[in-house]
């Protein structure tokens, strides 16, 4: 005998709904983060897309110019984007590599000298010696694995440029009639544009500082420094500590550490100018999200995707809030009682 209370085709209980949402949630978080080794491209392909779209819109708008045209315009100014950081990015690995003995022997140094302050000071904590630790061979096979690094970027850099030539295919087009992808997208552009366009003001505006401080400091590679800033202050907060590293430690080891500590206070001074003076300014247009949302979003989809999710941690974060938001509106007339 059938339970009367129990009625074939009755909405499911707001505990049941609870825990089938929360298993598709986990479900699909688990193939997100099982293929972010796809994913990652694809999105920051996307991102690039929406920063570049402006463009070809523009002169297909402005000029007249074909859709061909305006994209090829678009992908030529890519393509040169990515052979000039290539060749900078080779040529500051050249000339670390040029200066590996010039480095270790000033790393001795400091190791000499960290040593008789120790010493002087009665701290009798072991310190290993620089030269069995970091000899020229080893040095050697550490920048051999940063060449390696850099070249898989550079690679990674090239088929990122061309996964956000084929989304701008789609995007570029002014017509009233588009694909169903391009009206998807389209949807979506608003925020991450925004975000992009934000955020790019603002890194360049710092990483030109940083370049010209850079170089008045008398730092090796500095344009390598400055190219690096920019690409990582898409990475809210974290980006900056990670980009500081690397500068402070070569004037470490060329200079020592009291213009080492100038340095960093310079880097940090740049950078707190820009994030409450210049930002501020472009902030006025841009999307609106809160620190919490910030942090947790960087949280999130850097565990599940890496790198790459760190740096399109807003963008996503704002799209997943347009379509919940847009699920909630459309369920809004099934839910109504019916008069």
């Amino acid at each position: 005998m059938s339970n009367p209370d129990v009625q074939l085709g009755s909405p499911p209980s707001p505990m049941l709904r609870f825990l089938l949402g929360a298993a598709c949630t986990v479900i699909i978080l688990c193939g997100v983060r099982a293929a972010a080794p796809v994913l990652g491209p694809l999105l920051l392909g996307l991102l690039l897309a929406y920063a570049l779209v402006p463009f070809p819109r523009w002169l297909i708008r402005r000029f007249k110019f074909p859709k061909s045209a305006a994209i090829a315009i678009t992908a030529a100014a890519v393509v040169a984007s990515a052979l000039f950081l290539a060749f900078s990015l080779n040529l500051a690995t050249v000339r670390i590599e040029e200066k590996l003995p010039v480095y270790q022997q000033h790393l001795t140094s400091l190791h000499d000298q960290v040593e008789t302050f120790t010493s002087a000071h009665g701290i009798g904590a072991p310190i290993h010696s620089i030269r069995s630790v970091l000899t020229p061979a080893q040095l050697r096979e550490i920048t051999r694995v940063v060449l390696v690094a850099a070249r898989t970027t550079i690679s990674e850099i090239l088929l990122i440029s061309l996964l956000a030539s084929l989304f701008i295919m789609e995007m570029a087009d002014t017509g009233i009639k588009r694909s169903v992808l391009a009206e998807r997208l389209a949807y979506y552009r608003s925020d991450a544009e925004t975000y992009v366009a934000v955020t790019a003001r603002s890194a360049g505006i710092n990483a030109l500082l940083n370049l010209t401080f850079l170089i008045v400091m008398g730092v090796d590679t500095p344009v390598i420094w400055s190219v690096l800033y920019f690409f990582l202050d898409f990475i809210p907060t974290l980006g900056f500590l990670i980009a500081l590293v690397p500068p402070t430690f070569v004037t470490l080891l060329m200079f020592g550490w009291k213009k080492a500590l100038l340095v960093a206070c310079g880097l940090i001074l740049t950078n707190l100018v820009v994030d409450n003076l210049v930002t501020p300014i472009f902030m006025k247009q841009a999307v609106d999200v809160s620190f919490l949302e910030i942090t947790l979003s960087l949280l999130g989809w850097a565990f599940l995707l890496g790198l790459a999710g760190a740096i399109v941690a807003i963008p996503l974060t704002l799209a997943l809030k347009k379509f919940v938001a847009k699920s909630l509106k459309s369920e809004e007339p099934a839910t109504e009682p019916s008069g």
